[in-house]
This record gives structure tokens, C-alpha cells and sequence, in this order.
């Protein structure tokens, strides 16, 4: 048997596929993560100047964020690699409260568990030991503070006791109707720090990895 709608019906119908529509769309947010140096774009291989007497050339550069409190194995991890522009959109659910809160490095509860999947893949050369745990923040490339050119080697992380170096970004608060974010990294003032240290290269948990990864964190602010 034929069945034959009104156009209330197929009103009522497109009205509600686009209702539907609106609100799948709605549960996910993205976060677009970008590198500065000060307003300037972080441009990898390519020679910047970070202060008036300070160049930096970066190479490399690979960082975690999850989700707090991850609590358990398995939680949500990505891993944002400059190189690779398709992993600095990160995709998350919406939060319940509407409120963008991340932490910058890896859980503690994780690192415990052991090595993991997907983000998390020792593979992915982002993984120490079980003692030592997720480097947390790589950067690899070369600074010259007045002329003078050194290696910039920094391997930082640590999830336990005094070298404990997750840190929570400062939460942001999106409108409803919000599906993307801009999340800035400004890591000029950290670089300041590594020159004012003269602390070029750090391989391993330390109180030096975890200061530097805090700076690294207060540089971060969320943008529409």
C-alpha cells in the first residue's frame, strides 16, 4: 500500500533532519592548535628570531594533551606533531558544561599502566621506559643567543614525585552553539627561560623538564 504525505508531514520530516543534522554536528569540537612565537608562526627548518639577540631553528617539535582527570588506561591522548598539519585539529567531544579543559602530557594513572595503543604507541618515539615514562614535550633543532649556535635537544616529561611535569591548561569556555577553537602556544617565554638556564639540552625526567614544561603551559590560551 501506497502511503502519501502531507506537506505538513514532509515539513515536519525536513525540519527534523535538519534539527538532527545541527546537533550531530554540535557534539563534537574541534581545537586548532598553533605554535608562535610571540604573533609570529612557528615555521619548522627555517631560522626565527625569538628575542632581539636570540635566533631559534626548529626541527622537530611533538607534544601530548588529554583529557582530565584521565583516571584510568586508555583514557584520550593525541599526540600534535608541527609536521604534520592534520594532527593539530583535534577532535574531542563536546564537554557536558561547554567549558574546553586539557592537560598538557600524560596522566599519571597512563604512564603507570604501561605502554598504550594509537597515540600512546612507543612507536611513535614518544616513550622513554616504564620508569620514566611519555616524553611529554620534543623539541629538536638549533638556537644561537648572540651569535653563538648550539644544539637545542629538549626531551621533557616525568610523571612522578618531584619531576611531575603534566600541567592543566587554563580552561575556556565555549558558547552552545561553538565547534571550534583556537588553542595558541606562545612559547616565547620559555625560550627565554632556556637561554636565562643556558639549559639547551635535557633528555630526561628532571626538575629542569618540569619548570620548563609549566612555562610551556602558561603560554597557552584558546581563541575563538
Amino acid at each position: 500500500m501506497r502511503v502519501v504525505l502531507s506537506r505538513s508531514a514532509w515539513f515536519l520530516l525536513f525540519l527534523w533532519s535538519l534539527i538532527s543534522g545541527v546537533a550531530e554536528g554540535q557534539s563534537a569540537v574541534v581545537v586548532h592548535h598553533q605554535v608562535k612565537l610571540g604573533e609570529v608562526q612557528v615555521l619548522l627548518g627555517e631560522w626565527q628570531k625569538s628575542d632581539s639577540n636570540v635566533s631559534v631553528r626548529i626541527d622537530k617539535l611533538r607534544w601530548y594533551v588529554s583529557l582530565p582527570p584521565a583516571g584510568k588506561k586508555g583514557s584520550k591522548a593525541w599526540l600534535l606533531d608541527l609536521a604534520d598539519s592534520a594532527s593539530l585539529d583535534q577532535q574531542m567531544s563536546r564537554p557536558v558544561n561547554n567549558r574546553i579543559s586539557l592537560l598538557f602530557g600524560i596522566d599519571s594513572a597512563i604512564q603507570v599502566g604501561g605502554v598504550g595503543t594509537g597515540a600512546l604507541d612507543p612507536l611513535r618515539g614518544m616513550y622513554w621506559t616504564w620508569q620514566t615514562g611519555y616524553v611529554q614535550w620534543k623539541m629538536e633543532g638549533a638556537i644561537r643567543v648572540d651569535g653563538l649556535e648550539s644544539p637545542l635537544e629538549l626531551h621533557l616529561g616525568g610523571f612522578d614525585g618531584a619531576t611531575k611535569s603534566q600541567s592543566m591548561l587554563s580552561d575556556y569556555l565555549i558558547y552552545p552553539t561553538t565547534n571550534s577553537v583556537i588553542a595558541q602556544w606562545n612559547i616565547s617565554p620559555f625560550l627565554v627561560e632556556v637561554v636565562r638556564r643556558k639549559k639547551f639540552g635535557v633528555m630526561s625526567p628532571s626538575p629542569i623538564a618540569r619548570d620548563y614544561c609549566r612555562i610551556i603551559a602558561n603560554g597557552v590560551s584558546f581563541h575563538k
